[in-house]
């Protein structure tokens, strides 16, 4: 029975998950237009922000990372981190603060120096500054606004706090970083413009302008730019490029800056015996793996909701890179998992799961099952997630990969938050249950025969069917705020 379910499910996996062939091909074409498109935009960025861009594109995300889904009619997602020229060694000291976030500094200041790094703290994800920190460790400010200070008569030079006023003057604020970097993509994407600084007068005086990569016509023609939403990390368009619809995110991000101190690894990063209680066995590998990779590449910092914030997709891409090295059917699992998410539950109830959410849970099911023997089969390999996700989801908490105690699902919801939040998990746990009980059943609701289990998958799909009939109400009220984004974020440690 279990060889024939394995069958049905690689053959549902390879007409509606992943489609090879010139479906492949056609993916690898439109990465490879987008890449050129991108590469262009970040030199047209470059000049446009006077230096502030000097680095290629990085590709990260799903694709980069082989989590991607190629469904026959699916549009291709690509997202690139953009690097920002950064010039201190910024220390992240340690994970919890003393004092709340509205006490400290936003912007990461640009010309404060120290041997040992500018302390930094961390407040969930959030990176922020704290003055008196950075006095206290004799940081050294190489760089004032004198102008901006003698044009003041009211300024009595002898009081000004050095370390602030540098900071007023010279920081990379994270508003701003993301407001400008979305002028500049419109600026390249602007067929008035053949080049970034056309109307500057200095630029027109030059006898040798700086060059910038010719971005041809139909580009600019079939690339549409979003608006900018401040709560999100990147610079959104879309390309349409052949017969292919790309989504493309673009994501300023500040690598190589973050030092991690030993204190930081010791008291932030995650350990699983904090929320599994299963087998350990390979806990203490895994963490060591985690903190060499961590020490090796180090995280990013993107602009975020009006904050700096950590992000770990260098790491994360690290430690996936080699993920199915023995054979094993982990990326197919996380592919079909999320197929099922974007085509059963987000249209049912929202986004109650996001990418980096199931992104996460297949690091933790890495660890958990670390034998060969777990990931030899899709169906073995789907089960695990499963279990993993429903173990999550009854814990209410999926912990951050490589931050403690920040919790995937905190979200809160403006109406009734406890009420609707249990139901969101709730609703997702029967799903999961459902599905661990006769995945090829599950999958396979539209009609089509599937193979059927013991008694137990008719048990939890009544179950799962009661559920739902019981909250009916609730739960079109809670697709309604998802669709509407009626929630915050809420990151255990916040207070």
């Amino acid at each position: 029975m279990s060889g024939e379910s394995e069958r049905r499910l690689q053959q549902f996996y390879a007409s509606h998950v992943f489609l090879s062939g010139d479906k492949d091909q056609t993916v690898q074409e439109a990465f490879s237009t987008v890449e050129t498109l991108v590469d262009s935009i970040v030199k047209w960025a470059y000049q446009s922000s006077t230096g502030l861009y000097p680095q290629s594109p990085i590709s990260v995300g799903s694709y980069r990372e082989g989590l991607h889904l190629q469904p026959e009619d699916g549009s291709t997602n690509f997202d690139f981190l953009i690097p920002v020229r950064f010039n201190p060694k910024l220390a992240l000291v340690s994970g919890e603060l003393a004092k709340q976030p509205s006490h400290l500094e936003q912007r990461l200041p640009t010309y404060m120096f120290h041997d040992e790094g500018v302390p930094l703290h961390r407040w969930g994800t959030k990176i922020l500054v704290d003055l008196e920190a950075v006095e206290e460790a004799h940081v050294k400010v190489y760089c004032h606004n004198q102008k901006a200070w003698l044009e003041d008569d009211n300024i009595d030079l002898d009081e000004l706090d050095e370390y602030q006023e540098s900071l007023k003057h010279h920081n990379l604020d994270p508003v701003q970083t993301l407001t400008n970097f979305h002028r500049y993509v419109e600026i390249a994407l602007d067929p008035a413009y053949s080049h970034p600084l056309q109307n500057d007068p200095v630029f027109q005086q030059r006898l040798r302008p700086p060059k910038v990569p010719t971005i041809v016509p139909w580009m600019r023609q079939n690339a549409q730019l979003e608006v900018l939403n401040p709560a999100s990390p990147a610079i959104q368009l879309y390309l349409l490029a052949g017969l292919e619809a790309v989504s493309v995110k673009l994501v300023p991000a500040i690598q190589g800056a973050i030092k991690l101190s030993n204190q930081w690894l010791r008291e932030d990063l995650t350990h699983l015996s904090d929320w599994w209680g299963g087998d350990l066995t390979n806990e203490k590998r895994s963490f060591l793996r985690k903190v060499a990779v961590l020490q090796e590449v180090g995280p990013e910092l993107v602009a975020k909701g009006g904050f700096w914030r950590l992000s770990f997709s260098h790491p994360e891409t690290e430690l996936l890179k080699d993920v199915d090295a023995d054979g094993g059917q982990r990326r197919a699992a996380l592919r079909l998992l999320k197929l099922v998410n974007n085509t059963r539950w987000k249209p049912e109830y929202g986004k109650l799961l996001s990418s980096y959410h199931l992104k996460t849970l297949l690091l933790w099911c890495c660890e958990i099952y670390y034998q060969k023997a777990h990931w030899e089969t899709l169906l073995s390999s789907v089960q695990n997630l499963l279990k993993v996700l429903i173990h999550t989801l009854a814990k209410s908490n999926l912990p951050h990969y490589f931050l403690r105690p920040v919790n995937l699902f905190g979200k809160r919801y403006n109406s009734n938050p406890a009420v609707y939040g249990p139901l969101a998990l709730q609703a997702l746990r029967y799903e999961a249950e459902a599905m661990l009980a006769d995945a090829v059943g599950y999958l396979l609701l539209d009609g089509q025969p599937g193979v059927r289990g013991v008694s137990e998958d008719a048990e939890k799909m009544a179950a799962l069917q009661e559920f739902k009939d019981k909250h009916r109400e609730d739960l079109k009220k809670l697709k309604k705020m998802e669709e509407e984004h009626m929630y915050e974020e809420v990151e255990v440690g916040e207070g």
